[in-house]
């Protein structure tokens, strides 16, 4: 388990390099910071075990209308890596993380790995 202060600091510098990174900031633009956090810990909490329940929409819902290519995806997962890696999370709590964050790419993006339609 992971400490959710420690995962609220992950995520917050997490969505602060997103919210300024050149390939996929625009999908951010005017977007809530802090309730994208807050979603984001209900769903990772809920991931590393813990009793959290996930009060967002539903991912496919409120992600396919954004038309997110795969290298869009690919990017913010890239990022999530190296935030997660800077911050020195137990390897098996990072591993986990980055695959179930890669499980969900098909509620995200119609791409398949290593596929960005232009």
């Amino acid at each position: 388990m992971v400490n959710p202060q420690i995962l609220r600091e992950i995520l917050s510098d997490f969505y602060d390099r997103v919210f300024k990174d050149t390939m996929i900031s625009f999908y951010f633009k005017g977007k809530d910071k802090e309730r994208l956090i807050e979603k984001e810990m209900e769903l990772t909490l809920a991931l590393l075990g813990e009793k959290v329940k996930y009060t967002g929409k539903p991912l496919k819902s409120s992600h396919f209308p954004h038309e997110i290519l795969g290298g869009h995806f690919d990017r913010r997962t890239q990022i999530l890596k190296e935030v997660i890696g800077k911050h020195s999370l137990p390897p098996e709590i990072a591993e986990a993380w980055i695959e179930h964050t890669l499980a969900l790419r098909d509620q995200i993006t119609k791409d398949a790995p290593g596929e960005c339609a232009d």
